[in-house]
């Protein structure tokens, strides 16, 4: 036999007399929820499977007495039953307990995710070309989309410190700001000016499959609703696809020829943020291009992360 308790609407307002009324309200429930916990005793008493149990405790917390004198709170498992006194008489609330805490006892990393963010080139030098920024970027216009679809946790102390690791994609486009596209000469990559009326985009994109090794270090707040966390390290990533593309009128032209571009990459990376968003910046430790076959060029990204 179940008992359920089905709140119809989301609060109950009952004028009690004075203070000794709110004081019997509270023992009956209390008394009441006693009363249950015997028959459900009596019952589980009678039954022979060592497959069902019955429990109920009454526990420090069962019973609280707000920082506001003129509220009670009475907690029967995850509900909260409120008794508040105001000037209008006594207000009685029920409704589910909002103090969940995390007791799984995991450490529970953040990678897997999508990421969005803003592309940029760290020191650009362009000696080898004269001078000429050929890829000065349109800053607002070159993104980075991050899929990490895989994680990994290793927790180290509790469920608080832990290593992350596990897989990703990144997909990078670089806008160009000025009228050039990228050509593979046979010793370096060249730049290309184009002359089209009808220019409306020119830029690069470059795709990476990435795996991270990461440090990450959680201080629970809001007593243990959700967590602060912070975690820096590395991430490595191959090169898995890479084409230039430019448009002008209805016409779309791409080549696929590579570029001289790094096949491998090393980057720094951090992230802090609150529950499942945050914030996250990658700073790379190799250049876009391949030494003396291309402009130095240092990547960076800085966006926001929505975690899963």
């Amino acid at each position: 036999m179940a008992v359920t308790f089905q709140n119809t609407s989301p609060s109950y307002r009952q004028i009690l007399n004075n203070t000794a009324m709110k004081t019997i309200f509270i023992s009956l429930i209390l008394t009441t929820a006693f009363i249950l916990n015997l028959k459900a005793q009596e019952t589980a008493a009678d039954v022979k499977s060592s497959d069902i149990s019955v429990e109920f405790a009454f526990s420090s917390d069962t019973i609280e007495q707000s920082a506001d004198q003129d509220t009670t709170i009475v907690r029967i498992g995850k509900k909260d039953v409120k008794v508040i006194d105001n000037e209008d008489g006594t207000e009685v609330r029920w409704g589910k307990d909002k103090h969940k805490k995390d007791k799984s006892g995991k450490f529970n990393g953040h990678w897997e995710g999508v990421e969005l963010g803003f592309n940029g080139f760290d020191k650009p030098d362009y000696s080898l070309y004269d001078g000429i920024e050929f890829m000065e970027l349109n800053q607002g216009k070159s993104m980075e989309f991050n899929l990490n679809f895989y994680e990994l946790n290793i927790g180290l102390a509790k469920s608080y410190v832990g290593l992350v690791s596990g897989m990703g994609l990144s997909f990078n486009s670089y806008r160009f700001e000025n009228p050039y596209t990228l050509v593979k000469g046979p010793q370096m990559t060249e730049a290309v000016l184009l002359d089209y009326d009808d220019l409306s985009k020119t830029k690069l994109a470059v795709s990476y499959l990435n795996v991270p090794l990461l440090l990450e270090f959680q201080i629970p707040v809001n007593q243990n609703e959700g967590r602060l966390f912070i975690n820096a390290g590395l991430v490595g990533g191959v090169k898995i696809g890479s084409h230039t593309k430019v448009k002008h009128g209805d016409i779309k032209d791409k080549d696929r020829s590579g570029f001289n571009l790094n096949q491998f990459k090393y980057a720094a990376t951090a992230r802090i943020g609150y529950k499942d968003v945050s914030l996250f910046a990658t700073y790379s430790l190799t250049p876009l291009f391949q030494s003396g076959k291309g402009p130095e060029l240092t990547p960076f990204a800085i966006g926001i992360s929505f975690l899963d």
